[in-house]
């Protein structure tokens, strides 16, 4: 199929001779289906034809079936770290929960599903770090967007990079968390179990000791200085993020007895 085909080519121009055959995969993904990943193609056809992505059933990987046990990657909270612990090598990607449902909505429904959300102050300062520095040793940010946001020198700059463009003109580490978790029309969580990074350390240790996970590994950490917002920036922050905000504070009422702890790290 021409989705397989494609979504599945190189990432790097292939070359014969010294003369490059095709380009970066991610602008024939751009020409063709109008975004630059591939997690984003599927996305975008579990919305336009939810009967055809039944079909690919089995791109969930195995040993997310063996655990019951969905996680969804939000970029920058820590997500590598639980992704290895619970699926080895392989899994990580940046998939939404509609990706999931569209792919096998029974396995959706009955399983258990997680994310882990993060301050979105907190969450912006990662992110600004991670693009400034072209991604960590373990990740890299994508060609396509080390070249978008080579000029950017200030946050700024960074904030008007993300003003003005949607989710799929921009890297999943400047995307709202919601998009990965809710759903787009609604603005409902989808995830069952939702987590605060930095507040539900106690509780989230809990959850992943049930599905026999222990002490988690810090991995793919951005080193990154304390980023000092001016109140004209945060207010641009809270803007962007609007959606993340009022989602985090919803998860905060919906649990009001936990007792907020910070027992793993993050990215």
């Amino acid at each position: 199929m021409i989705i397989t085909a494609t979504v599945t080519a190189t990432a790097t121009a292939t070359a014969i001779a010294g003369v490059a055959l095709l380009p970066d995969a991610k602008y024939l993904n751009r020409a063709v289906f109008g975004a630059w990943y591939e997690e984003d193609i599927y996305d975008k056809f579990c919305t336009a034809v939810p009967q055809v992505m039944n079909g690919f059933w089995w791109r969930i990987p195995p040993a997310m079936r063996v655990r019951n046990l969905i996680f969804v990657h939000v970029p920058r909270v820590a997500g590598t770290s639980i992704t290895r612990a619970l699926y080895g090598e392989g899994c990580i990607h940046h998939h939404s929960m509609r990706y999931f449902r569209a792919l096998d909505p029974g396995f959706a429904q009955s399983a258990d599903s997680f994310a882990l959300l993060r301050d979105p102050f907190e969450r912006f300062a990662s992110a600004y770090a991670f693009v400034r520095a072209g991604g960590t040793a373990l990740s890299r940010l994508s060609t396509v967007f080390q070249r978008q946001t080579a000029q950017i020198a200030s946050v700024d700059s960074y904030l008007d990079f993300i003003e003005g463009r949607g989710p799929l003109d921009l890297d999943f580490v400047m995307r709202p968390q919601s998009w990965f978790v809710c759903d787009l029309q609604a603005g409902t969580p989808l995830v069952k179990n939702l987590f605060v990074l930095g507040e539900d350390g106690a509780a989230l240790s809990a959850y992943l000791a049930r599905h026999k996970v222990g002490k988690l590994p810090w991995i793919n950490r951005a080193p990154r200085a304390a980023l000092m917002l001016g109140a004209g920036q945060r207010r641009r922050i809270e803007r962007l993020y609007a959606a993340d905000f009022a989602l985090i504070e919803s998860v905060r009422r919906a649990n009001p007895e936990r007792s907020r702890s910070a027992a793993i790290a993050a990215e």
